[in-house]
């Protein structure tokens, strides 16, 4: 399709041409498929045949997004975005929960294993229906939904704001009323939460493969939960930041790597720490 209409990839030395990523979300569950073409410049005229190609093709296609990028760094994505055709998120179900996935929020892309692995953060929290949890970097929500249906409050914190938006909108589609969402980065968010008198028994962590910032580490270390649930994607700073806990107090009690991502390199893992009383 992109020869045919004379549309050009984008070159990362000169910051010439069009296309940039080509990025498929697919449902497991649902059997959704969403598309999202990233672009370095608007392209909604050139990009609108797609839609009637794709759906000739791949019927189960529930959406078509572009998503401009003109920045010449090498990231994924950019703010801009268009919807080209029907729903702007794909549907997942995990845990007997329904979640609502935009372009660009985060979401395990594993679904099988993503339950491995919320199963294993579930199980390291021992939560026993009375506690107020923390969730850190909660994206879309998966981690607090599924928390609150044994705890007796959760507060998420996550800095992109559509992730926060469809983790409001999952928690109302799955009827969940004690979650509470706050858009912001962590290193901000959290204290203001700590000044507000906020405590929590268990709080959860899953941030970005650079790991916590210092300052929002120095944050955590403030609040002093009883049990901090760590999940990581990078196994280096997991190691970096488990030692900063760990000379600030906490005792690492086991650490379980997932298989996230078969056959490549890449790991997911859960590190259940304690503060001894």
């Amino acid at each position: 399709f992109f020869v045919e209409q004379g549309l050009s990839a984008y070159d990362q030395e000169s910051g010439e041409g069009l296309l940039r990523f080509l990025m498929l979300r697919e449902g497991r569950r649902t059997g959704e498929v969403m598309v999202n073409v990233v672009t370095a410049g608007p392209a909604v005229s050139e990009l609108a045949p797609l839609t009637e190609r794709l759906h000739a093709r791949v019927p189960q296609t529930s959406s078509v997004v572009m998503n401009v990028n003109p920045k010449k760094a090498s990231v994924a994505v950019g703010v801009e975005e268009h919807l080209l055709d029907g729903r702007d998120h794909v549907r997942e179900q995990v845990g007997g929960l329904t979640f609502q996935i935009s372009a660009n929020s985060f979401f395990q892309t594993n679904t099988v294993q993503a339950e491995r692995l919320f199963e294993l953060v579930l199980q390291a929290t021992e939560l026993g229906g009375g506690e107020t949890v923390i969730d850190l970097y909660s994206g879309t929500g998966a981690i607090s939904l599924l928390l609150a249906r044994r705890c007796r409050r959760v507060y998420g914190i996550e800095v992109a704001q559509a992730a926060v938006d469809d983790a409001a909108l999952n928690a109302a589609a799955n009827a969940i009323d004690n979650c509470t969402f706050l858009a912001g980065e962590v290193r901000f968010v959290l204290p203001a939460l700590i000044a507000k008198g906020v405590s929590a028994e268990v709080v959860v962590a899953d941030p970005p493969r650079a790991g916590f910032h210092p300052k929002a580490l120095h944050a955590l270390l403030q609040l002093a939960p009883p049990r901090i649930v760590y999940v990581s994607c990078n196994p280096s700073t997991l190691a970096r930041d488990v030692g900063e806990l760990v000379r600030g107090g906490y005792r690492l009690r086991w650490v379980q790597p997932v298989d996230m991502f078969p056959h490549t390199p890449h790991i997911e893992a859960v590190a259940r720490l304690d503060k001894p009383a």
